[in-house]
């Protein structure tokens, strides 16, 4: 198990140096520029502005002082946009707001869409697999940007229970609504795939052989029927968990949280390169270090499964 992570590692660095050079070469070859505006700068301005953040250098000399400044230094560079401010202060400030709300979204997500997706599969076509199951389809095609407004029309400007905005350092009523928003679409897609997966395994030939061996019902779910289960699910919560720390621009953008979404979204549309490199860079290696992780528990969970 050590050899294939340390191979996974070996294969991870590469791949995200392809991400950086691909990045790096697709926003440098768009037109226009992040000092590019309605009002044009004067050809003087624009020349020194350029060469004091080396854009005036051809793009592969850009490329290798970047990559080194990554390599010997962890600098993301300097924001374009924002003044007197660095890629690495920006990611500092809005992804610790990010991982906040993404972890307890996460949890949230995976605890209630795991234990309705068993009960739907325990209790197969009764009522309770269908208010399940109705549940997860509502939750599925009510995405982020319709559940947000939702939230805040209902909770904050009718019952006035929760703030409609805001972070406040992470207090508890201001991270309620951001959770729920970000985790029902999540929760929707891990309750149906729990679902299928463990009607899949009760109806395998090891579970009907627990069951002649007179074993109970609630042992051969805990320790027979669960782990094998948890495999396709597995897969989905590590995509889940990279989508829900990462995928925030919605909201960022609706909740004013201060997180890294709505740096990303205000990099896109300014043309700030350093940004947009650096929300690339994060989102790609937490991809590939769940990747990993995902995989580690497959072997950890079926005994089956060898590297």
């Amino acid at each position: 198990m050590l050899n294939f992570i340390i191979r996974r590692l070996l294969i991870a660095i590469p791949t995200i140096l392809i991400i950086i050079l691909l990045s790096f070469l697709l926003m440098h070859s768009a037109p226009g520029g992040p000092f590019s505006a309605e009002r044009s700068l004067p050809a003087e301005v624009l020349a020194n502005i350029e060469h004091k953040y080396g854009m005036d250098k051809p793009v592969i000399e850009q490329m290798a002082r970047y990559l080194w400044g990554i390599l010997t230094e962890f600098d993301f560079g300097p924001s374009f946009k924002y003044k007197n401010q660095s890629v690495n202060d920006l990611i500092a400030s809005g992804f610790p707001v990010t991982l906040t709300y993404g972890i307890w979204s996460f949890i949230f997500a995976s605890l209630i869409g795991v234990t309705l997706g068993v009960i739907a599969a325990l209790k197969h076509n009764t009522w309770l697999d269908y208010l399940a199951t109705g549940g997860a389809i509502i939750g599925s095609v009510l995405p982020n940007f319709v559940m947000a407004p939702l939230l805040v029309l209902l909770f904050s400007v009718y019952l006035n229970w929760l703030p409609g905005g805001g972070w406040e350092g992470g207090k508890i009523q201001f991270v309620i609504l951001p959770v729920i928003a970000l985790a029902t679409s999540y929760l929707a897609g891990i309750a149906r795939i729990t679902r299928s997966s463990m009607l899949e395994v009760l109806n395998s030939n090891f579970i009907r052989t627990a069951k002649a061996k007179g074993l109970p019902n609630h042992y051969i779910i805990l320790h027979h029927a669960l782990k094998p289960a948890m495999l396709p699910v597995l897969t989905s919560l590590g995509l889940s968990f990279v989508g829900m720390i990462t995928g925030s621009v919605i909201i960022d953008q609706y909740f004013s949280t201060g997180g890294i979404g709505q740096h990303f979204v205000n990099a896109a549309l300014n043309r700030d390169y350093s940004v947009i490199m650096g929300v690339t860079i994060l989102v790609g290696s937490l991809t590939i270090l769940f990747n990993l992780l995902v995989e580690v528990l497959y072997a950890w969970i079926d005994p089956r499964i060898r590297y």
